[in-house]
Order: C-alpha cells, then structure tokens, then sequence
C-alpha cells in the first residue's frame, strides 16, 4: 500500500533551497564518499559464503540454539542442509543480538576448539574486506552509538535505487514543509526528525551491529510533522492497493495514524526485511510533536502552500465554440461565447473571438460594443499593447466611423507613447483636444506624450505638450509637474 500527498505548483520565486541541498548532499555522497561500496559489500559477501566462514558460524548457532555448545561442533557442509534451511539459519542468526555478541567476544568460538584459528584468519581477512566500507565508519549501529553517526548516517544511503525512492519522497513532503515552516524551522525538523528515528530505532535494537544508512527516517518525521501541521485541512493523496489505484481528498491529520500503522504492521508482521520499520515510526512520532508544538506556541507556519490547480473550464468552451463557428454554425458559437463572458466578462481571448465574428458585420453595433470592450482590456496591461495596436488598426481599418469613447481613445493615446508610436499619440489626442477637450485623462495623456518626447530626444516638442497642459488645465496635479518640469530644464 503506498499513500502519497499531492500538492500544486512550486513556486520558483521563493524556491525551496534548504531541501535541494540536502539532495544534493545526499546525493554527493553517494556517488563520491559511498563510490564503490556496493562492489567492497559484494566482494565481502561473496568471501563470507565461499571462505567456509558461514558454515563454521551456522554451525555454532544451531548448536548455540540447541544448547550443544559443551559437546563438539560438527561444522556442516554445503549440501549436508538445503538451500532455503542455510538462509533460513542464516537469517535467524543474524537477527540474534547476543549471539552476535558472544560470538564477538569468543565465547562461543573459544581458543579451544578446533576451528577457531580457520575462524579466526576468516574472519579478520573479512573484516579486512569490510573495513573500507563507508557505512560501516558513518553508519549508525546501535550497538557502538554515537551522536556523531546519529547525524551522518542521515545522508548515506544503501544503493541508487534506496536513494532515488528516498530524494523522490524528501522532495513530496520537503517542498510543502520548507514553504510552509520557512528554512530554519524546517532544517530543525528535518534534523530532529531524524535523531527521533535512529534513538527510537536504537531502543528496540540497541544491540544490534548492523549499520542503519538512509534518510527514510528523517524523511519519516517530516510525513508525520506534515499530517499534523496541516491537521484539518483536505489534502488531495494518490494510493495503490495491491493493483488498484486512485486519489481521493482527506484531512492531513487522517494519514499519521495510517502511515503509523502500516509500518507497524509491517514491523511485527511483515518478516524479515532490510527495512529499518522502527526508525521510521520513530520519526513519524517525532516529527508529529515538533508539529504539535509548532502549532501549540503559535509559531509562523503557512498552510496554504497546498493549493489545488485550478481546473480551467474555459478552454474546453472556447474549443467548442471555434468548432462551431468553423462550421459555420455562428449562433451556436456565439451562444457558447456569451455564456463564457457570462462567468468572465473581461476574457480577452473570448472578446477577440467575438471580434473576429463580428467584423463580418462591421457596421452593426455588435462589432463596435466588442470593439470598445476589447481595446479598453488590452490598454489596461503593458503587456497586451501591442495586440491593442493591433486590434485598434483592425478596428479602425473595418469601420468607416469609429465609435470609440474618449476615455478608450486617451488610453490609446498612453498605450502609444509608451510604446514609442508617438505619431499615433498625437493623431489621438489632437483629436480628443479637438472634440472633447475637458475629458479625465486628457492631462495626464499629454505629460505622458512629453516624457515620450524626451525619452526620444525632442526636447522641444515636449515642452509643448507640458507648456500646453499648464494653459489649458491650470489647476491640475499634471499642470503642477509640468511647470516644476520646465523650470528644471
């Protein structure tokens, strides 16, 4: 069963830098300090099995768990057991702690018995093999605990596929967290969540040798911080069953208790597996108090990280409408438009539509009512200007008599200048001088025009314009500007 939370797009503009560094810590040192020591482990492995090495110690564990230790040992052969037996002892004996452990300290292989020099020439030729092992000096074992390797074992890993599904899952719930939490906060969960994971791990194998390596740990308290942290808040999550699978929207607080219980299932349940289970429901734990604590002291944490992408219900509409209109069906086209524009009356791409259809009929009022819409939208954003140039000259070129107000003519007026068709500006507001001098705006489109001047290098001709805005509209914020222009030039 796999549950995995959804979110939106990540914004860019505030990237999330703190988990990006640490993949690539992750990443650096797997592919350079860890380089080479999947080949060492294999070449460890492979003498471990061939050398004799696991018959002597089989052996001594079945006669360990028969209680035959005070009789002779036979040391078993090959094919004195079948295959599945040899790994099941082989299994059982690597889980047993203080057999390990007497082993260790020669209390089950003793100076006396026969074997021990071959055991013990074996064993430190493979230890030999095993001592340039990386995860062995950085990796956490339990039974030599220490805080130094309660922090590195953080970023090692066992193999690319263990890294790749552990930086995949560090990006899920990374991303949202360090928005969500800001860096400081997040590096401290991310950092606490994983000493929860080894000490809570530590406590159920506390006398184990083997060495714990991954970030699935800190990785797991960042998962159980996330469940409380957005608590009542529905989250959208894609889960599999077996070969069934979907998404569904739940609230955070919901997964903690599932994710909990499907490690310890797996834990008590589950069988053998290299999977530190214990470790991750340590960090679960731990990340679900820091979480609890952050919200209990009131501390800055932003929810809204989660948003839905919006469905765009639009585009469908207008594709259906343009098939419309491209089978000549109009009314069924513009009906479509119209009921868009019901819900978005300022859509722009719809209103270019309708434009497009109504200049076929350039003098009906339809054509000038779209006209007039539409220009007045694309004036308003410097970044449709030169499609309202565009359109405007279309416009224009259609209709022998214009019905532009004044106050979308002194919009065309700013759009020109600002976009260096002086000529076109001043064809504009000449006219609107003309016909409707006392116009809102009209000042403001003249010192717009002389900044234009300026910035061209016609001085003069901008003078004009502030000379004019300071006969004309005297008492005005623009008139007060312009004078203060002139007298500094």
């Amino acid at each position: 069963m796999l549950i995995v939370p959804l979110t939106g797009k990540i914004s860019w503009r505030n990237p999330p830098i703190v988990t990006i560094v640490i993949i690539l810590i992750n990443c650096l040192v797997w592919f350079v300090l860890q380089a080479g020591d999947t080949e060492k482990q294999h070449e460890a492995s492979k003498f471990y099995f061939t050398s004799g090495l696991v018959n002597i110690e089989v052996s001594y564990f079945i006669a360990y768990r028969d209680g035959r230790l005070d009789e002779p040992v036979e040391i078993l052969a090959d094919d004195e057991l079948d295959e599945a037996v040899w790994v099941e002892k082989y299994l059982a004996m690597r889980e047993d702690e203080p057999f390990k452990q007497k082993l260790k300290d020669e209390e089950i292989i003793t100076p006396s018995d026969p074997v021990y020099d071959d055991w013990k020439d074996s064993n430190a030729e493979y230890n030999l093999i095993r001592a340039d092992i990386t995860s062995l000096h950085y990796g956490f074992i339990p039974a030599q605990k220490s805080w130094q390797t309660s922090f590195t074992h953080m970023f090692m890993h066992g193999s690319t596929g263990h890294l790749i599904g552990n930086m995949v899952f560090l990006w899920i719930f990374g991303c949202m967290l360090e928005m969500g939490l800001g860096r400081i906060k997040y590096s401290f969960l991310y950092l606490v969540g994983g000493l929860f994971a080894v000490w809570g791990f530590w406590l159920v194998h506390m006398h184990s040798t083997i060495p714990l390596v991954g970030a699935s740990g800190a990785i797991a308290g960042l998962s159980g911080a996330f469940a409380v942290l957005f608590g009542k808040k529905r989250v959208k999550i894609f889960y599999t069953l077996g070969f069934y699978f979907n998404y569904l929207k739940i609230p955070a607080f919901v997964l903690l208790p599932i994710w909990l219980g499907k490690e310890l299932y797996q834990m008590l349940f589950g069988g053998f597996s290299n999977v530190a289970y214990m470790a991750h429901i340590g960090g679960m734990v731990g990340g679900a108090m820091i979480g609890f604590i952050c919200l209990k002291l009131a501390l800055d944490f932003d929810d809204e990280v989660i948003q839905e992408t919006p469905v765009d219900e639009i585009s469908p509409l207008i594709e259906k409408a343009l098939k419309h209109i491209a089978e000549l069906d109009l009314d069924a086209g513009r009906e479509i438009l119209e009921s868009i524009l019901a819900k978005e009356p300022n859509n722009i791409d719809v209103l270019t539509h309708f434009f497009n259809v109504y200049k076929l009929d350039p003098e009906g009022e339809k054509f000038h009512q779209v006209a007039n819409k539409l220009i007045l939208e694309l004036t308003r954003n410097y970044n449709t200007y030169e499609k309202a140039h565009h359109i405007y000259n279309e416009y224009i070129g259609h209709t022998s008599h214009p019905r532009l107000p004044a106050p979308i003519y002194i919009q065309l007026s700013i759009m020109f200048a600002a976009t260096g068709h002086l000529e076109n500006a001043v064809k504009i507001i000449t006219m609107v001088l003309k016909k409707v001098p006392d116009s809102p705006g009209v000042p403001t489109a003249l010192l717009k025009l002389a900044g234009a001047y300026t910035q061209k290098g016609m001085a003069a001709k901008g003078d004009n314009c502030l000379k004019l805005i300071c006969s004309k509209y005297p008492e005005s914020t623009e008139a007060r500007l312009a004078r203060k222009s002139l007298q500094s030039s």
